[in-house]
């Protein structure tokens, strides 16, 4: 089993009960849905933010992966993993989720 204290771990062990490889995250208060490939929740944004979950939501959510991060702040994360951004780029992005955060 994957230990509690293990956010990354419970929700690669999703991760593998799911097809495809995707995975649903609610963003936000208003926990809009985003379905995520699972290659993505390895990256250092990715972890960041899943350590951030389960400091501010509990490392045993249940049912729903939220992530606490600005909705139009994760769709950029999202928009520059997607079309292969640079370091510096992501960077930038890190920085305002490390502001937010």
């Amino acid at each position: 089993g994957v230990g509690a204290a293990d956010p990354i771990g419970v929700v690669q062990e999703e991760v593998r009960r799911r097809s495809r490889g995707h995975l649903p995250v609610y963003v936000g208060e208003e926990m809009e849905r985003f379905v995520v490939s699972a290659e993505l929740l390895n990256h250092p944004i990715f972890v960041k933010l899943l350590n951030k979950s389960a400091q501010e939501y509990g490392y045993e959510q249940k049912g729903v992966l939220r992530i606490p991060c600005h909705v139009f702040l994760f769709e950029r994360v999202l928009e520059t993993l997607r079309i292969g951004g640079e370091a510096r780029d992501l960077q930038e992005i890190l920085n305002s989720l490390c502001d937010e955060l």
